[in-house]
C-alpha cells in the first residue's frame, strides 16, 4: 500500500473505489460519456473528496457507460447510489473485495489483488497507451504530475525493451549519410 502525507494527513492513494462506491446517479451523464466524482466514501459514511483535484469528471468508456446504462433502473431517482446493497445501503468495500475482485482474480489467475492494484494497472497502462502525464493525472485525481509519477507508475518489461532496442537503433544503427547516399 503506498500511503503519503497531504496536508499534514496521512493519506492513501487507494480512493477510487471511493468516488466510485460513493456515486450517485445524478453524477453519471449517459450523453456525454462521463462520470463526476464529487464525494468519496469513507467506511461508510459519505465526505468530500480529500483534494480539490479529486473531485473531477472522468470520461468513461464506451463498455461502461453501456453497462452503466443497463444498470439505470427506470426507478432510480437522481440521489440514488449507482452502486448499493438492495436497501440502498452502500456498498462495503471489504466485502466487495473479499467476496467479489477476490474470488474473480482467483478464477482468472492473478493473485495479491487488491482495489489498489488495479488503480496502479492503470496509471501504468495509461502510461504505456501514451498518454500525457497531465492527462493520467487529472483521471486519477492527484494533485501534482510527481506524485503520479512516484506512486502509481510501474514500468512494464516489454516497453523497457522496446525503449533498449530504440537507443540502440539509434546507437548502432545505420548513419543519415549512410542512408541518404544508399538512396
Amino acid at each position: 500500500m503506498c500511503s503519503y502525507k497531504k496536508n499534514g494527513k496521512a493519506g492513501s492513494t487507494r480512493n477510487f473505489y471511493k468516488d466510485i462506491l460513493a456515486s450517485r446517479w445524478k453524477c453519471v451523464d449517459l450523453c456525454r460519456h462521463t462520470l463526476r466524482a464529487e464525494k468519496a466514501l469513507y467506511d461508510g459514511h459519505f465526505d468530500t473528496p480529500k483534494s480539490l483535484r479529486s473531485a473531477r469528471i472522468v470520461p468513461l468508456a464506451e463498455k461502461a457507460f453501456r453497462t452503466l446504462g443497463k444498470l439505470r433502473s427506470s426507478s432510480a431517482r437522481p440521489d440514488d447510489l449507482v452502486f448499493s446493497l438492495d436497501t440502498g445501503q452502500s456498498l462495503d468495500r471489504h466485502n466487495q473485495l473479499r467476496r467479489q475482485l477476490r474470488p474473480t482474480c482467483k478464477n482468472l489467475g492473478p493473485r495479491g489483488i487488491a482495489w489498489h492494484s488495479l488503480r496502479h494497472s492503470h496509471a501504468t497502462l495509461l502510461a504505456a497507451a501514451g498518454a500525457p502525464l497531465e492527462s493520467f493525472q487529472s483521471l486519477l485525481g492527484h494533485s501534482t504530475s510527481e506524485l503520479t509519477r512516484e506512486v502509481c507508475l510501474h514500468a512494464i518489461p516489454e516497453d523497457q525493451r522496446r525503449a533498449v532496442a530504440n537507443v540502440k537503433a539509434l546507437l548502432f544503427g545505420p548513419k543519415r549519410t549512410q542512408m541518404a547516399s544508399a538512396s
